[in-house]
């Protein structure tokens, strides 16, 4: 296993965690509440939120909620494809939320300028509140100044979206999700103590395997693809593909075998069911597999918030699987590099 000072290595954001949900919540929150009044005078009927790479894993974990619980409409494009497939209602009645950790995607900070010249109102997320293509291109900035960027990202998007579902028409789930929220720090800052020795014993075993299947549904599924392909082939240098519990049968289980590994990840959602049958027929045909179940935590938070909880035990079951196979997930071969994409 590499020799390593976890304390110097990006990938890893559990140290700053809390502190900057926190600081999320007290700072951010209530300039959100007033683009949210904004959104209300504006009569926004649809939200379309753009990103790439894990922020675009957020955006599409937030739309369900607009989903879910509301008759908004509400979609997440990846900034090529809303350049290239831009949606034919774009007008005054449209928001559009722009979401990139350096603010410097061109194709997210393009996309916000296409819909701001249409008239929608746009809003920017991104780490820094001036000076990057995204937040000069914004009307409105959320610049939240922290590292953590799927917890912040979620955090950002899902009380954009709860606020606004609530100032139209109040639901209780969505008031639920808002006041579990509030608990999010103590949570995430007991896992953060208690989630490591079980996640580095789990990564070290799937350190073996040469590739993962990560299999998941509901509100786990964007998760899943952040890990499964982003977190897999980007940091650890793992092969792997993401697979929809809900379409598992469909395709996916005529590979199952023994030396053929899954990584699953459970809610506590009505999708549970769906993803626990793709794990029993696994569980007939092999032992390598591995479960993140949201239940197994016990910290009695709305199901909608299990993506911000499972990603704790997931970020330290990743850094070790990337350690144990003697790479450093903060390398890279071609970000940055002199082949140019």
């Amino acid at each position: 296993m590499l020799e390593i000072d976890k304390s110097k290595v990006d990938f890893l954001v559990t140290e700053n965690m809390v502190v900057e949900v926190e600081k999320l919540m007290s700072k951010d929150f209530p300039m959100i509440d007033g683009f949210v009044k904004t959104m209300v005078e504006r009569k926004i009927e649809r939200v379309y939120f753009v990103a790439c790479g894990s922020p675009l894993c957020a955006c599409q974990t937030a739309k369900l909620l607009f989903q879910k619980y509301s008759d908004i409409s509400a979609e997440a494009f990846s900034g090529f494809d809303f350049l290239d497939q831009t949606p034919a209602k774009l007008d005054s009645k449209t928001l559009v939320v722009g979401v990139s950790h350096y603010g410097k995607t061109e194709e997210v900070a393009n996309s916000i300028i296409l819909a701001k010249n249409a008239g929608a109102m746009t809003i920017g997320i991104t780490r820094d509140p001036a000076n990057t293509l995204l937040s000069e291109a914004a009307e409105f900035v959320i610049g939240y100044g922290a590292e953590c960027i799927w917890e912040i990202h979620l955090l950002a998007t899902y009380y954009i979206a709860c606020k606004y579902i609530n100032s139209i028409k109040e639901n209780t789930e969505v008031t639920k999700i808002l006041e579990d929220m509030k608990k999010l720090p103590k949570v995430l800052a007991e896992l953060v103590v208690s989630a490591e020795e079980k996640s580095k014993e789990l990564g070290i075993r799937a350190s073996q395997w040469p590739f993962i299947y990560t299999v998941a549904a509901g509100p786990l599924l964007p998760l899943a693809y952040k890990e499964g392909i982003i977190t897999m082939l980007e940091f650890t240098w793992t092969h792997g593909s993401m697979i929809n519990a809900a379409e598992f049968r469909h395709g996916p289980l005529e590979v199952v075998e023994k030396g053929v590994p899954y990584v699953f990840m459970l809610g506590t959602d009505e999708s549970r069911k769906t993803t626990e049958r793709a794990i029993n027929f696994v569980k007939q045909l092999t032992d390598d597999y591995i479960v993140f179940d949201y239940a197994d935590l016990n910290c009695d938070l709305h199901p909608m918030l299990a993506p911000m909880v499972l990603f704790v035990p997931l970020e330290y079951f990743y850094y070790y699987l990337a350690i144990a196979k003697d790479h450093n997930p903060d390398d890279r071969r071609y970000y940055g590099g002199l082949m140019k994409y």
